[in-house]
């Protein structure tokens, strides 16, 4: 008995099990409550930004307002040349979202257009910029919808976009097949190769012309897209030029490719061309035996351009180049001298253009600057994608981007003003 006392006195009790109550940690909620405070937050600030814009917008309009009548509200003056007629409301669709009820000011007498906007824009031109980048990134109208929505703007419809990117490729075929009126004495040729998937990804061709006149203005006069830089393409883009009234040009200026030079000899027999000097020193440096003779070399080989007054002093630096580095570099001194005379056709014409003519410099800074503008794209999805691509950074250059014709946004209901 006496163990069986002692062993009920030993047991120990088993200890009961507490449950688990989530609703008392707090860390779940604390991190809902900080994310909910920062939406709030953000949320806030986009909308004291917003007001801030429009009551800057108000201020501008009012401001252009009574300079235009010539006069402040409520002003006396003999300067006032008309009388104010309220104000009419509209929105804007700004790179900050879109604004409501902007209050633009009439008169009686005087049809005003402000600075700020045109009579009948509701999506500023940053807007536009973005949503055709976006449909060509997403080459889709739905991708780029949720793109613009993600960015705290309104929802456009579908429709809208698709009839923005038509109005675009109306706007390209007028420009495509303008007339040339003007007379450029310099044209330009250049080519550079873009990304196209079709089938498949491969590498295409863009060949563009670029028109010059004798004070260094320039106009892009045309492109074409070509899965080669051939021959037959180039003359396709030059017989396209003369046809829409282009004038026999006094010069044209290429790099050191055969394609466009032969179809520049065929389509303008009589004009004389001039091949670009720094791309015959590039060339010529590619023979380059030693190293250590690259630099001096292409250097000494520009300057036998650079420092010449004429056609003599420029046969004579280039008898002083080749009997200098012959021995040195004879592959590279050779291939120099092969069709030196193309390069020297610049000498007839005046010297102050000189600099202007005799490289492709022109040419190169357009296709670098449209290189930088087609890297976002990565690659283009068909012929008519790139197209339109292109297209929109001539109109993005001219400032043209946003389209002339009134294209009025349709919204959907569900609209987002902020992110």
């Amino acid at each position: 008995m006496g163990t069986s006392s002692l062993t009920l006195i030993g047991r120990k009790e088993p200890v009961p099990m507490i449950p688990l109550n989530f609703e008392e940690n707090r860390t779940f909620r604390w991190q809902e409550s900080k994310r909910q405070f920062r939406a709030r937050f953000w949320e806030e600030i986009q909308l004291e930004i917003k007001g801030q814009v429009k009551h800057m917008i108000q201020d501008l309009l009012q401001g252009e307002f009574n300079d235009r009548i010539g006069a402040c509200p409520y002003e006396r003056t003999g300067l006032r040349q008309s009388k104010r007629n309220g104000f009419y409301t509209r929105a804007l669709e700004t790179p900050l979202g879109r604004i409501e009820e902007i209050q633009i000011p009439r008169a009686r007498t005087l049809d005003i257009r402000f600075s700020l906007f045109d009579r009948w824009q509701h999506v500023s031109e940053e807007v536009v910029e973005a949503m055709l980048q976006t449909y060509l990134l997403g080459r889709s109208s739905s991708c780029a919808q949720e793109i613009i929505q993600a960015f705290g703007h309104s929802r456009f419809s579908r429709g809208y976009l698709q009839r923005l990117t038509h109005q675009f490729e109306g706007r390209l075929q007028e420009w495509l097949n303008r007339p040339i009126t003007k007379s450029w004495p310099y044209l330009f040729l250049g080519g550079m190769i873009v990304d196209v998937k079709e089938a498949y990804l491969e590498k295409w061709c863009v060949l563009w012309a670029l028109g010059m006149d004798e004070h260094h203005n320039t106009e892009v006069l045309g492109f074409v897209v070509l899965k080669t830089e051939s021959q037959e393409g180039c003359e396709r883009l030059l017989q396209d030029l003369r046809r829409r009234g282009l004038n026999t040009p006094k010069l044209i200026v290429s790099d050191d490719s055969k394609s466009i030079e032969n179809a520049a000899a065929m389509i303008f027999p009589h004009t004389p061309q001039q091949g670009c000097i720094f791309h015959k020193v590039k060339a010529a440096g590619r023979y380059i035996e030693h190293s250590k003779n690259r630099k001096t070399f292409s250097r000494e080989a520009a300057d036998v351009y650079l420092t010449a007054s004429g056609s003599r002093s420029l046969a004579a630096n280039l008898k002083t180049f080749k009997n200098r580095w012959r021995y040195k570099e004879p592959r590279a001194v050779q291939c120099f001298a092969q069709g030196f005379e193309r390069t020297m056709t610049y000498l007839r014409f005046p010297k102050e253009h000189w600099r202007w003519i005799y490289t492709n410099n022109s040419m190169e800074s357009l296709i670098d600057k449209v290189r930088d503008w087609t890297l976002r794209f990565g690659y283009f999805q068909g012929r008519g994608n790139l197209y339109v691509a292109l297209f929109t950074y001539l109109c993005y250059r001219n400032h043209e981007l946003v389209p002339s014709e009134k294209v009025t946004p349709d919204f959907q209901k569900d609209t987002l003003l902020v992110a």
